[in-house]
């Protein structure tokens, strides 16, 4: 009995335990809806750290000081955690990057420039969100890719109208095709992401960017 009882200490205490061997805190009390959103913040730092296919439960677990069960109880499989973070990126690049400038009333290439800048800046704001946005994008097979080309179509569809919208104004240059265009405009933002990550400052992206659009697609 004796000897089953200390079994039973030292189980609990591994069970409790960090990565390092010292006992973990307990968890700090929160609604699911902000566990949720934590294990998420966790999930996504962790694949723009180690990559989308090498971020783990018990990684998360660590990060957010749960235990492994909690974490897949919020994300039953990798598949779902990694689901999970692509679907938060795609959330926050067209809605607060692409989509939040919709309403200006500037001219079509002023909300263009406008458009990339922000997107310059979330580099400096949420480098995680880049860099995992950055090995999705070339994730060529499989489901990841097919879950990227239904961002690339909201992406370059909200350019699009943009692009259209300046053209019946006279913003925008009637030779312009807006469908590539619009491609064009979106594939820059690789082109910006290579140069903050290459130490280029942002007056150096602006340059481009506004050279970039002012050449192309400005009705000038």
């Amino acid at each position: 009995m004796v000897k089953k009882a200390s079994v039973s200490r030292v189980t609990k205490k591994t069970t409790n335990s960090g990565s390092d061997g010292k006992p973990r805190a307990r968890a700090v009390r929160m609604s699911p809806e902000a566990r949720k959103a934590q294990l998420l913040a966790s999930a996504l730092s962790i694949c723009a750290k180690k990559g989308i296919g090498e971020a783990y439960h018990s990684d998360v677990a660590e990060m957010s000081g749960v235990s492994v069960p909690t974490t897949f109880h919020y994300f039953p499989t990798k598949e779902n955690m990694v689901d999970s973070v692509i679907a938060e990126i795609s959330r926050f690049l067209i809605h607060e990057v692409v989509e939040k400038h919709f309403e200006d009333s500037a001219a079509a290439p002023d909300i263009i420039i406008n458009i990339l800048m922000e997107f310059c800046d979330t580099i400096d704001r949420h480098p995680d969100y880049i860099q995992v946005w950055l090995e999705w994008s070339v994730a060529i097979r499989g489901r990841l890719w097919a879950s990227y080309l239904e961002f690339y179509k909201h992406a370059t569809g909200g350019v699009k109208v943009v692009l259209l919208r300046g053209a019946r104004e006279g913003t925008i240059a009637q030779s312009v095709n807006a469908e590539l265009a619009s491609r064009v405009i979106v594939g820059a933002a690789h082109m910006i992401a290579q140069m903050r990550f290459a130490g280029s400052s942002r007056d150096d992206v602006l340059e481009t960017v506004t050279s970039l659009v002012d050449g192309y697609i400005a009705g000038v």
